[in-house]
């Protein structure tokens, strides 16, 4: 049976302690938040806004499963689901509440809603595409779990209400991986039988690695939205990795180093044993060697504690050879005195040699600093928050969760918009060609460009300069 409702399932054993034959023992209590929610539904749902109204309606089934409100709003947030012109997640999601509340006393108007929502359902005959939502689900990943879900939820939901007559809507199937390899693996294949038409998941580049192989056999795309190991995608067709793996990190602030700044000469130094801080080091040289920049040294560090005196290491005439020096630092819980140390030595030794970087760099209280050396460095993710839809989606996210997005709900949103928009747009072709090729996506915490090969290469570059932070691609 399609899952509409992450929650509702990771909720479903208290669900369960809510239907009316568990009531008679256990009395169903009063709870004046859900209340409040449930008015604010009905009031959505009596002046038209259904879309409101159904968000209303589900948190109160997400965020107080047991009580007195809660076999009504299913009801409810099925009806709004069907006035809104979703009929087949009326019908699912209707479904989903007869088998869940055999018991209940809305079951006759429950039927009576889904046939409704069948019949139109029949009538339109809407094309289906299934996205496969691959994703753990036990206790240690669940606030991560649920949080990329639910923007992934919301890009479903955005489309679905914005199709045209004629135009595919979108089907989740959900499937827990359990955070291990192996079953993440058997889960793939359970999605291919289900006939998902694309998988977004795992969370882990261990999980991902053991799915990507599942995915390529069964010849279905999976895009990984978080993993960041190469292996995840290397060698295959059909997996993509929309987090720029380390090694493309390192790439791509060489390429911009050489092609858009113009810099020639590089210094390069990494921490061993820092797996992060050397694959970025070696994906930078690699780029830099390859676009003909000349790397005149590649130093490795021992400990966290030596970058305080990198500079000192280095020694002021290696430093003036080269335009600027690429320092891909993992900085621990003190980023900004760790940052701001080797900015330190650096000015101690009289050098204003270019500092490159990664996100490590990102937002420092040391503007002034940072901007003697013009630390440039890539990001893989930003928020604006003026812009019109970044604050539409925060205000729906916040409706549906009871608080304000993260990371994770960004970046759900942001995938599989990318994906739906994709596969809307070429519902006929291979869509790991679609995908490969398709246009630099602009979403509203980060980019995806693939570029023709199957890792992002699309990220943000900042700088630090005249006493601000600044974007500059």
């Amino acid at each position: 049976m399609v899952r509409f409702l992450f929650a509702s399932i990771l909720f479903v054993a208290a669900a369960t302690m809510g239907r009316e034959a568990t009531a008679q023992t256990n009395p169903i209590p009063r709870i004046e938040a859900a209340e409040g929610v449930f008015s604010e539904g009905l009031t959505a749902f009596d002046t038209s806004n259904f879309g409101l109204a159904f968000r209303r309606f589900q948190i109160v089934i997400d965020q107080y499963p047991f009580n007195r409100k809660t076999t009504a709003a299913w009801l409810m947030a099925g009806k709004s689901l069907y006035r809104n012109g979703a009929f087949r997640r009326a019908t699912d999601f209707l479904s989903q509440f007869l088998n869940t509340y055999p018991t209940s006393g809305y079951l006759a108007e429950a039927r009576r809603v889904r046939d409704f929502a069948r019949t139109r359902l029949n009538e339109r005959n809407r094309p289906i595409v299934k996205l496969g939502i691959l994703l753990p689900a036990e206790s240690q990943d669940l606030s991560r779990t649920q949080s990329l879900f639910n923007g992934i939820r919301l890009a479903v939901d955005d489309h679905n209400s914005a199709a045209g007559v004629d135009e595919a809507e979108i089907e989740m199937i959900f499937r827990n991986t359990r955070n291990e390899p192996e079953h993440a693996a058997q889960m793939v294949a359970d999605l291919t039988n289900a006939g998902a038409d694309m998988i977004l998941g795992p969370l882990y580049s261990d999980e991902a690695i053991a799915a990507a192989e599942a995915a390529e056999k069964a010849g279905v795309v999976l895009v990984a939205p978080l993993a960041t190991d190469e292996e995840v995608s290397d060698g295959h067709r059909f997996v993509f990795q929309t987090n720029p793996t380390l090694v493309m990190r390192g790439r791509l602030m060489a390429r911009f180093a050489v092609q858009g700044l113009r810099l020639h000469e590089f210094g390069v130094v990494a921490e061993l044993h820092d797996s992060v801080s050397e694959r970025m080091a070696e994906g930078f040289e690699d780029e830099a060697l390859r676009i003909d920049g000349d790397v005149r040294f590649f130093d490795l560090i021992e400990s966290l504690r030596e970058w305080y005196t990198v500079a000192n290491s280095l020694g002021a005439d290696s430093l003036r050879e080269v335009e600027a020096v690429y320092l891909p630092v993992t900085p621990g819980d003190n980023p900004v005195q760790l940052m701001d140390g080797i900015l330190t030595g650096l000015e101690r030794i009289g050098v204003r040699t270019r500092v490159l970087g990664g996100k490590s760099w990102n937002n420092l209280p040391i503007v002034d600093r940072a901007s003697i050396f013009q630390v440039t460095y890539t990001n893989d993710f930003l928020v604006d928050d003026s812009l019109q839809n970044v604050k539409v989606f925060k205000a729906q996210f916040a409706e549906l969760a009871g608080h304000a997005p993260d990371r994770l709900a960004f970046t759900g949103y942001d995938v599989a918009r990318f994906l739906i928009d994709a596969k809307i747009a070429h519902p006929e072709e291979s869509f790991r060609q679609v995908l490969s090729g398709a246009a630099r996506y602009q979403g509203l915490g980060m980019r995806i460009d693939f570029a023709g090969g199957n890792v992002n290469q699309a990220l943000f570059y900042h700088r630090y300069r005249d006493g601000e932070l600044q974007l500059i691609r």
